[in-house]
């Protein structure tokens, strides 16, 4: 084989690495899993409901997720530019726990306060927007396309955490819009179904992150090798 074939057999995504991780059991166990869990909800909002109060288990979930998912992400992807990844993680996770759950002289409500406080403050607004807006475009943007071409798994589950966050949102604006004609189940069903599909966001984002690209130096290395022309 030529030296020419050689370079272009290297290059050449492997076929298990051109669809998205849809052909592994997990993916299609945690898709199934996902869908049934949705379904009983569906059929019993009344019963579902007690696990989706304000600070209940599916909403410790959610921020427990969201939470281990940004300090997984401070650790995995340091550097100004990847500090994006982390930090919206982690206000995610803040904005899932309300500190009016919590007793008023409780530590989590302390917390939990403390930072409403410190993010309500205009510098801090700020020097976070810099920090998430600049590393998306700088760093999130190429990382996304290039990730896309490879159809890296984690992409694929990033889009449908993402897909399961605007369906919920739609739900919450629905159930807002016409809450004074429809039924109590069938607000309770649209409030249980919204805050379940909130937690597979947080799963979902905690799975892209833990299965994300941890690039290391010799990958780099070996992608720059790999793009730069010879310059025999």
């Amino acid at each position: 084989m030529s030296s020419k074939g050689q370079f272009q057999s290297g290059n050449t995504i492997p076929e298990n690495k051109r669809s998205f991780g849809t052909d592994r059991f997990a993916f299609r166990a945690a898709l199934v899993v996902a869908v049934l869990v949705l379904i009983v909800i569906a059929i019993w909002p009344m019963q579902a409901s007690v696990f989706n109060q304000e600070g209940g288990p599916f909403e410790t979930i959610s921020a427990a997720a969201l939470f281990v998912a940004g300090l997984a992400s401070l650790y995995r992807f340091s550097g100004i530019k990847r500090l994006y990844i982390g930090l919206v993680c982690l206000l995610l996770a803040e904005r899932e726990l309300e500190a009016d759950v919590y007793a008023v002289d409780s530590l989590p409500y302390f917390v939990l306060h403390g930072l409403d406080v410190l993010l309500d403050m205009t510098i801090v607004r700020v020097v976070l927007a810099v920090l998430v807006l600049g590393g998306l475009f700088w760093h999130g943007v190429p990382n996304a396309w290039r990730a896309l071409k490879q159809r890296a798994p984690f992409l694929l589950i990033f889009f449908l955490a993402g897909m399961c966050a605007v369906v919920a949102q739609s739900l919450e604006e629905i159930s807002s819009a016409f809450d004074a004609e429809m039924s109590e189940v069938m607000v309770t069903r649209l409030f249980v179904l919204e805050e379940t599909l909130e937690m597979f966001f947080s799963i979902g984002i905690l799975a892209a992150v833990l299965i994300g690209w941890p690039k290391s130096s010799t990958e780099e290395n070996v992608n720059d090798q790999v793009s730069k022309p010879d310059p025999r």
